[in-house]
């Protein structure tokens, strides 16, 4: 379609409730600007937008709007009547996100939409011709009046949490306004610009919708007024005020003499204005100081159940006595860890639903770090099988970490007769806004983890037919691991490996990839080499995939745990290397305590434009749980040599 003209599909009540499903009542597409007789992007068009489009079955009062942007894609919702089956309605209207922007979401949402007379077909809309219904919100959005609620919403913006959420009201428009014109013109030119985009939902109903990407707002009539981010408050204050007094023109100039230009992600322009904001802001930091190292269990309070085995912290290696330590819980309006209190009548629910995102706070035995904190179910089913991705910046170690995790959020490890399910349901929520989801919805290519640092990605809780048990992923990176304190505590608790090479740097006469050989060296040093298991990941293989064998390997993704077919890949895997002088990226093989071999895909393409399809992600994290014990079948036992 032409860039500039947008698509609408019209959604009454009828005896369809989805695409081709006759059995069931709901809302079915009517009209549209495509051909309702090819169904094929109607139905890629709903499954995208399902969640939001059919809330309002679930009974949401009054009409209401849901406005996001997936990737270079945009969709606006208008909700009319919903719940009311003989009058529900719902106007979709969608196309690219340089013209379906939040602004022009926000300025046409007094525009409702009727079709015409051909049934069946709509035309498409040129977003020109909706200059009547335009809305003016420049001066609403600066009024004196709505600058409590607008600095509360933008420090959580700032802050880079979400959902935010906030009472419905008649000034919910004129907020959205605002805060798309001050992020916008702080965020201009922004390459990670996508994920600070103003996604929104002007009437949520009880049942929470899911959350789309960039930064969504919900305004529900239950909500209770949000708190401002103690970190960014004052920063989102000052902007407000700039703003409220000379609009976005105020704004730019501020951008200029801040240099923020100069900056290169949101989050370090965000970072240089806390730093200039007016003094009296609150403290940047988010935990309390290291002090009381051994925390006492007031009464009220709650601790973690026993599980008679001292569990390691994989950040300071101090041994935990699980059982004894005290649950906490993060207050983000105090921005601090605050000791978690159950009252006396809360019923067994109301406590899973405290417990499930709850923290223990580490003693730290050593005096090594400062404090630090832990999921609550990290321990709670024995000491975690703990493992780490190895691999340099260009190995693609991130994207294949998060295309896992991906792959468990979808239930994959189900095909193998395994459940996975989150330890700490904060930590994986934001492990997936952060990196799962900019690089499927958005196709954003992932930043690698710095230099030397060991990054606690996700846990879950893992049940294969015996006892469940934690599993935690950690991203470990570069090469100069050997100067870093961190990394060395890490590989004395690590209980298996993946190490992921990078085929494009194969080659006569090169060493292998560095963090191999340091890592190596360490559990060498530290005679822990016969402890831990490996998985070697020949990555990057659709772009040898016309290679024998990785083009046969590529083929090949049936979700059986057999060992013998393991042997064959690893084989082949192993011989193609030596072929391409890569026997240096062997080593592991060679030297763990027990190993596998892959061909796998991260991405599935070496062009993030044509989106991400991984290839075979799952296959080296199964064969490193059935080496490490967190599977026990027969067949576990006898997978890698």
């Amino acid at each position: 379609m032409a860039a500039s003209l947008l698509h609408q599909t019209l959604y009454r009540w009828g005896t369809a409730g989805r695409l081709g499903d006759t059995a069931q009542p709901g809302l079915r597409p009517v009209a549209s600007s495509l051909d309702l007789s090819s169904t094929d992007e109607l139905r890629r068009w709903d499954g995208l937008v399902n969640e939001w489009l059919r809330v309002g079955d679930r009974g949401i009062p009054a009409p209401s709007l849901f406005y996001a942007a997936f990737g270079d894609e945009a969709a606006l919702i208008r909700r009319s009547q919903p719940g009311v089956a003989d009058s529900a309605s719902a106007h979709l209207l969608f196309g690219s996100a340089d013209v379906l922007t939040t602004r022009l979401a926000v300025e046409v949402h007094d525009w409702s939409w009727a079709p015409d007379d051909i049934p069946g077909r709509a035309p498409m809309v040129n977003p020109n011709s909706l200059t009547p219904f335009r809305s003016d919100l420049n001066g609403p959005a600066r009024a004196a009046g709505l600058r409590e609620a607008l600095t509360t919403l933008l420090s959580r913006v700032l802050a880079g949490l979400g959902p935010i959420e906030a009472p419905a009201g008649g000034e919910a428009m004129a907020l959205l306004w605002a805060l798309d014109d001050i992020c916008a013109t702080i965020g201009s030119g922004l390459q990670d610009w996508p994920h600070w985009r103003i996604a929104f939902e002007t009437l949520a109903g009880r049942r929470q919708s899911a959350e789309p990407p960039g930064v969504f707002v919900r305004f529900r009539r239950e909500a209770l007024r949000p708190t401002p981010d103690p970190t960014t408050r004052a920063a989102a204050a000052a902007l407000v005020g700039m703003y409220e007094e000379g609009g976005a023109d105020a704004l730019r100039g501020m951008r200029d003499t801040a240099e923020l230009a100069r900056l290169d992600t949101m989050a370090a322009r965000v970072a240089r204005l806390i730093e200039t904001a007016p003094t009296g802001a609150a403290p940047t930091g988010t935990t309390p100081p290291a002090s009381d190292p051994k925390p006492t269990t007031p009464a009220g309070s709650v601790t973690e159940p026993s599980t008679g085995e001292a569990v390691s912290c994989p950040i300071c290696l101090g041994r935990l006595n699980w059982g004894r330590l005290p649950l906490y819980t993060y207050d983000r309006g105090l921005n601090q860890y605050t000791e978690l209190t159950v009252p006396h009548d809360t019923n067994n629910d109301q406590r899973a639903r405290m417990l499930r995102t709850a923290s223990v706070r580490c003693p730290n035995p050593g005096g090594t770090t400062t404090a630090h904190y832990l999921p609550a179910g990290y321990g709670r089913y024995g000491p975690p099988a703990v493992y780490g991705f190895i691999g340099g910046t260009t190995s693609g170690k991130t994207h294949l970490a998060a295309t896992m995790v991906a792959a468990i959020e979808r239930g994959a490890l189900g095909a193998y007769g395994i459940t996975a399910l989150p330890v700490d349901l904060d930590r994986h929520q934001t492990f997936l806004r952060d990196m799962v989801r900019p690089l499927f919805s958005e196709s954003t290519w992932l930043t690698p983890t710095r230099e030397g640092e060991v990054a606690f990605a996700d846990a879950f809780v893992v049940s294969g037919g015996g006892t469940p048990r934690a599993m935690a992923l950690f991203d470990v990176a570069g090469s100069e691991l050997g100067d870093v304190g961190d990394a060395k505590r890490f590989l004395d608790i690590a209980d298996g490996l993946i190490f992921v090479a990078d085929p494009t740097r194969f080659g006569p006469g090169n060493l292998g990839d560095p963090a191999f050989n340091t890592v190596l060296s360490l559990l060498r040093s530290s005679g822990r080499l016969s402890r831990v298991s490996a998985a070697i990941v020949l990555n990057k293989a659709d772009l040898f995939k016309f290679d024998d064998p990785i083009a046969r390997w590529l083929d090949r993704d049936v979700a059986v745990l057999d060992p013998a077919e393991t042997l064959e890949e690893s084989a082949d895997v192993f011989a193609y290397m030596h072929q391409r002088d890569a026997e240096a990226w062997t080593r592991p093989y060679q030297e763990c305590d027990r190993a596998t071999l892959h061909v796998v895909s991260a991405t599935g393409t070496d062009a993030v434009e044509r989106g991400v399809r991984p290839l075979r992600v799952l296959r080296p994290l199964v064969s490193l749980m059935a080496m490490t014990g967190l599977l026990t079948s027969a067949e576990a036992q006898d997978m890698g040599i």
